[in-house]
């Protein structure tokens, strides 16, 4: 019995990666991030993201289900999807944990664990990290480390969007010899932003 159970541990993925979010706090990051239902806003290769099944669950709530979609390759190929369900959501350590349960990629067992978290030396200080854990049965002809690559990238570039979308302590009106914002003006015109 012993025997099965290590071979079975032996043929599981689990891995990591993290990226920077230089000058955006954890909780400004988690607070963007944390909506199961708006991956697509914020990860570079996901096209549509949007809310499936009858469970009633919210965005942040288990039972949670989603279906993504990924940005059609080159080509006459298929865009990648994904059913997930939404496992846990700890706002108090700003992470969710999710479960795929049905896709295109070759996953049979996928769980993650996607998080937000404060510099260690710093807590509360301008500047946080991405976490992204996995856990999965292998991939048939792929390797672990193009998993790995793949979602390093899928998270560097949310990490970018975040950094972009959270405006900098320092904005143009602070600076010196700036210029009185349009409003000031009665220039502004309401109903024009693009913020979603």
């Amino acid at each position: 019995m012993a025997s099965l159970a290590a071979a079975t541990m032996e043929q599981e993925w689990s891995g990591s990666v993290a990226s920077a979010v230089p000058g955006v706090t954890a909780d400004e990051a988690w607070e963007l991030l944390s909506d199961f239902l708006a991956f697509h806003r914020w990860h570079p290769r996901v096209a549509k993201c949007r809310r499936v099944g009858v469970s009633g669950a919210g965005p942040r709530a288990p039972g949670c289900v989603r279906y993504c979609e990924g940005e059609p390759p080159r080509g006459d190929g298929a865009a990648d999807w994904a059913h997930e369900t939404l496992l846990e959501h700890d706002a108090a350590r700003r992470r969710l944990r999710y479960e795929m349960n049905d896709n295109n990629m070759g996953f049979r067992r996928f769980f993650a664990t996607f998080g937000v978290v404060e510099p260690v030396d710093a807590p509360g200080a301008a500047g946080c990290e991405l976490r992204w854990e996995f856990e999965c049965e292998p991939v048939d002809g792929t390797a672990k480390e193009a998993l790995a690559a793949r979602l390093q990238a899928g998270l560097d570039g949310m990490a970018r969007r975040v950094q972009e979308a959270v405006p900098s302590p320092l904005t143009a009106a602070d600076a010196p010899g700036a210029v009185a914002p349009l409003e000031a003006a009665g220039d502004l015109k309401l109903g024009t932003s693009i913020a979603v």
